[in-house]
């Protein structure tokens, strides 16, 4: 009889084990998927950071030259406006003229690369590139601590911090501003 008793409180005890385990390894697996989001929330953040950093150059770039072609064409419209006016010879002129088509031609190349630049359209196209990247950026860095907290909040839950002590998860920092590339760029300096 009591051979007996002991194997049923042996069963029993061997089902509350085997119970405790695959709650253990459920509410493991839960934070690992967890923990696993958060980290691809991480990678979207630095991705659209990276993306902001790359995108603004090179816009911020491509107006630079087209302010810089612009002006030039400028400066040569009006000298071949003084050298007709001043009649000077005609090779001068035809020189000049040639040198603004070539300037004019580099600036229809540099328009089919960015359909986006002409006149004012390159402010206009910079400050919508800056405004999408931000905005991306806002949404990656918006979901990345989304995700912490939610991370966060299951390793304070009951079932969920025992596991915690146990496999020694740690709380993860929200994304705060830091120097470097976290920071929206300068656009001030034209570089």
């Amino acid at each position: 009889m009591i051979a007996k008793i002991r194997r049923n409180i042996l069963y029993v005890g061997a089902v509350v084990i085997f119970l405790l385990f695959m709650v253990s390894k459920l509410v493991y697996n839960k934070m690992i998927d967890e923990e696993h989001f958060m980290h691809i929330s991480h990678g979207k953040l630095e991705a659209a950071l990276h993306k902001r950093e790359d995108l603004n150059r090179n816009a911020l770039k491509a107006v630079n030259v087209y302010v810089e072609m612009e002006g030039e064409l400028m400066h040569r419209l009006m000298t071949l406006a003084k050298e007709v006016k001043s009649g000077a010879n005609a090779a001068r002129i035809a020189a000049m003229r040639n040198d603004i088509e070539r300037l004019i031609s580099s600036m229809d190349v540099l328009v089919m690369m960015s359909p986006h630049l002409k006149s004012k359209g390159p402010y206009i196209h910079l400050m919508e590139t800056f405004k999408s990247t931000e905005n991306e950026v806002l949404a990656a860095r918006l979901q990345y601590n989304t995700a912490v907290c939610e991370y966060n909040m299951f390793l304070d839950k009951f079932p969920y911090r025992l596991v915690t002590l146990v496999y020694g998860f740690k709380k993860a920092a929200l994304f705060e501003k830091s120097e470097g590339i976290e920071v929206a760029p300068d656009v001030s300096s034209g570089t």
